[in-house]
């Protein structure tokens, strides 16, 4: 009692919920009479208590009544291949009589293929249905899980018998390709050649018959007669009569490639299948169906008989067109299925031809962004790189979509399992998110950009050459490349010398002893600066080069040279300041300036008498 309560407050739970999970126990349950039962006491409670009407409820009981009658298991066959080849020899007919019912084995297999494809697309739509239930069908939402079970059970007796029609046409084939050694035709071309005269007589006969009462027909529609019916029905008798005698007439020419095929006469063989597919040719759709499975365990006795390369040269275009039949039949069979979908390896192909033509795509559209970069080089890098870098992304994305779209996944289920994932990646991966979301700010807030001079500490300065989504390139002025994660930049200061102005103003120290001319120094300096061939602004007003006094220090008096230079003329620093210590250090000595050691006064209170 109490698991009965239980199962009718879920039932009231999933009512309630805009979306349901699939109640696989209505398939899947051990004991499914008893869970049935249960069912349809919660179809009577619902009923009572007023979540179900009584249109809704009876609809429930139908579906469970038609569940209940599917999960009984299929009755056997009864059909045993052997008794096709009881008797030895193998007589014509009874090998005939055996391909026929290859066949239509082959053929009921085929349709039951197709009805498998039928019941896999109603549980797809029904698995949707219930995982996107809205609030205004949850009310039908029982209905819906025992259509699906019922499918569901569908599915797999469909399942079990295809095996029982594919493993009972492959036992009567092998049974044919193993006696035929024991076929006898002692008068076949006598009998069988008298047998098809009078057949083919029959056939033109009958024809006639059917374009008569054709015509008939079409005459008594035009003429508006009483007595349509009987012309109808003398129209559909003559049709059957002229499909019938066909089937005789395949009937023999079946015969008589059986006995070909014993007599090992490849080109008369080949001959008759030709003249069998004109005959098929006239047969309805169901007819047709039929001779093709025929035809195809035909081919396979041959092809064991003939051997391969005389079967493919004896009748090339109907065994190339079989072979790519059956390859497509292969690759477009269901390897498994995902989502109550089926995925085919020609479905798996189709997505990966798709995934790859996105990632060449987005090469493509890489390179062709860096012929642009190099056909305009006035054009900003980092733009390049950033449009290089998004187009790239939104090629492959757009390609995953596409794919996944072909699997037939849906896209929705994807996010759901995404939004699942995401406290584990907020937990777990937390540094690498952190690192991609900052290389998209940078990329978007062009602080930094490639070529950029840029310093993060003392020891780490250099030029931007790569910037990815996760990571930035620095190469150092000794040319060592550095892979500097993106979160530094946005978490740390950074110095960049060349963000709006590639210009700077150097500071370079140097000192002269006591008693020197502050104005000796500058002109010393300046004359010299002047002079030289070091690259610096020389004719900007606002950034003339200046020598400071800077303080007095207890050895010298303490000066700056104060000079603006170009970031991009020296990429070293320390290089850079070395040049102009140099040219102040030999204007200095030209001049007689003295540059100063460091001094120390000793002042002694009280010199030490002598020793006693």
């Amino acid at each position: 009692m109490k698991r009965l309560w239980f199962a009718f407050g879920l039932l009231l739970l999933t009512l309630a919920l805009p979306g349901a999970e699939i109640d696989t126990q209505l398939y899947e349950a051990s004991d499914k009479e008893a869970y049935y039962t249960q069912i349809r006491q919660q179809i009577d409670a619902s009923q009572k208590q007023g979540a179900l009407s009584k249109a809704q409820a009876d609809e429930a009981r139908v579906e469970l009544e038609r569940l209940r009658r599917a999960s009984e298991p299929p009755a056997p066959s009864g059909k045993e291949a052997g008794a096709f080849f009881a008797s030895d020899p193998l007589t014509p007919k009874q090998a005939a009589n055996a391909l026929q019912e290859a066949a239509t084995a082959r053929a009921d297999y085929a349709g039951v293929q197709q009805r498998l494809n039928d019941v896999q697309a109603k549980l797809a739509f029904l698995k949707q249905t219930i995982d996107h239930i809205t609030a205004e069908e949850k009310s039908r939402l029982l209905s819906y899980q025992l259509q699906f079970a019922y499918y569901k059970l569908q599915q797999k007796n469909l399942e079990t018998k295809a095996q029982q029609l594919q493993r009972y046409g492959d036992t009567i084939v092998s049974g044919l390709k193993k006696h035929l050694d024991t076929l006898q035709c002692p008068e076949t071309t006598a009998v069988l050649d008298q047998t098809m005269a009078k057949t083919e007589t029959g056939i033109e006969q009958s024809k006639q018959k059917k374009v008569e009462a054709a015509i008939a027909l079409e005459r008594a529609k035009l003429e508006g007669s009483k007595t349509l019916e009987r012309f109808q029905e003398k129209a559909d008798a003559a049709a059957e009569a002229y499909g019938k005698l066909l089937q005789a007439k395949l009937a023999l020419q079946s015969r008589s490639a059986l006995c070909l095929l014993k007599k090992e006469d490849d080109k008369a063989f080949f001959t008759l299948l030709d003249d069998m597919d004109g005959t098929a040719a006239q047969l309805d759709k169901e007819g047709r169906r039929l001779y093709e499975a025929q035809d195809t365990i035909l081919r396979s006795l041959a092809k064991t008989v003939f051997g391969y390369t005389t079967l493919v040269l004896g009748d090339t275009l109907h065994e190339t067109q079989a072979l790519l039949s059956k390859f497509g039949e292969r690759v477009s069979a269901p390897l498994f299925v995902f989502n109550e979908r089926p995925i085919s390896l020609l479905s798996l192909l189709k997505a990966l031809s798709i995934l790859v033509f996105g990632f060449f795509a987005g090469m493509m559209y890489k390179r062709w962004i860096a012929r642009m970069a190099k056909r305009w080089p006035d054009m900003s890098q980092m733009s390049m790189r950033l449009a290089s870098n998004i187009g790239y992304y939104l090629i492959v994305i757009v390609a995953l979509i596409v794919a996944a779209g072909s699997l037939g996944i849906d896209m929705t289920s994807i996010s759901l399992i995404a939004g699942a994932l995401s406290i584990g990646i907020g937990f777990g991966l937390q540094t690498v998110v952190s690192n991609f979301i900052a290389g998209i700010i940078l990329m978007f807030e062009r602080t930094i950009r490639i070529g950029d001079m840029i310093e993060i500490s003392d020891v780490l300065r250099g030029r931007v050459t790569d910037m990815r989504i996760r990571s930035t390139t620095i190469k150092t002025f000794d040319n060592i490349d550095i892979v500097v994660p993106n979160s530094s930049f946005i978490q740390n200061n950074v110095i960049n010398w060349t963000l709006e102005d590639p210009t700077r103003r150097l500071h370079v120290p140097f000192g002269v002893a006591y008693g020197t001319e502050v104005e000796r120094v500058k002109k010393a300096v300046l004359e010299e600066l002047e002079s030289s061939d070091l690259n610096y602004i020389r004719n900007d007003p606002d950034k003339k080069p200046e020598v400071w006094m800077v303080s007095m220090g207890s050895s010298s008096v303490d000066f700056e040279l104060l000079v603006w230079v170009v970031w991009g003329n020296k990429l070293r620093p320390n290089a850079l300041r070395s040049d102009f210590l140099i040219l102040i250090y030999n204007a200095l000595n030209k001049n007689g300036i003295p540059i100063p050691f460091p001094q120390l006064d000793l002042y002694v209170k009280q010199m030490p008498g002598p020793q006693e």
